[in-house]
């Protein structure tokens, strides 16, 4: 898997991740996700793989879940266990998860998975998160989906937030295009004004194609998988960013 720590976005800069992308950017996302969760039963023992800083983990919490977080990255786990407490949150890769029958639910959102090193690895991942999951237990990604990216780098979404210095203080410019039908590309440039802190970097997201990782899922065991548009559930049409779910 490539290194978390080794992009800034998560690294040198992941203690100012929550400058850029507050808590409400995915909050459809997250509720989804709760109500399709609470919807198995049991415990509610959710595993969040690739945390970060544990946005969706405190939301979990206040909807009566039961989750813990895994991720690489130290500076965003510090984050994290401010908001949700230190025991909620694990320092970790998510190839060497070896939980037995321990969850619920496990999630990965944000394109976590499309960091593996290639297929083999995302099929290991896969199997150890069946391993992970009580039977029953459900399996809630979100993935890249490079065949309805751009095919070249376009203009930037700018997204502005308040920040130390006042509104629109943090400048957040993204965009994606696809290198390939299976690897898409994310350039991130961030910078905070008033402190004349900025970075810019390009991301390689892997297997970054919602059905090669619907077949790793059901090499690796699970059952009813289904590919969604978004939060609201339909079938994916046009999304870079889609949900596949399943379970045990």
């Amino acid at each position: 898997m490539i290194d978390a720590n080794n992009y800034q976005l998560y690294g040198a800069f992941g203690d100012r991740y929550d400058l850029h992308t507050p808590a409400h950017h995915y909050q459809h996302d997250h509720q989804f996700l709760i109500q399709r969760i609470q919807e198995i039963g049991g415990l509610g023992r959710v595993l969040d793989i690739g945390c970060g800083t544990g946005v969706f983990i405190e939301k979990a919490l206040a909807a009566g879940l039961d989750p813990i977080g895994l991720d690489p990255a130290p500076a965003m786990l510090q984050l994290a266990s401010q908001k949700v407490g230190r025991s909620r949150v694990r320092l970790g890769r998510m190839q060497d998860l070896d939980d037995q029958q321990a969850f619920n639910a496990i999630t990965a959102l944000s394109w976590s998975l499309n960091y593996c090193r290639d297929y083999e690895e995302l099929c290991t991942v896969l199997t150890r998160c069946k391993e992970a999951l009580h039977s029953g237990g459900g399996l809630f990604l979100q993935v890249a989906h490079a065949p309805h990216a751009a095919k070249q780098a376009a203009d930037f979404f700018v997204d502005y937030e308040d920040g130390p210095g006042g509104p629109q203080d943090i400048v957040l410019k993204y965009r994606f295009w696809a290198a390939d039908h299976q690897t898409m590309m994310a350039e991130y440039n961030f910078e905070c004004i008033s402190m004349a802190d900025s970075f810019r970097e390009v991301h390689v997201l892997k297997i970054a194609d919602a059905m090669l990782v619907v077949r790793a899922a059901e090499e690796a065991g699970f059952i009813d998988l289904e590919i969604l548009e978004d939060y609201g559930g339909g079938p994916l049409e046009k999304a870079i960013n889609p949900f596949i779910v399943g379970r045990v």
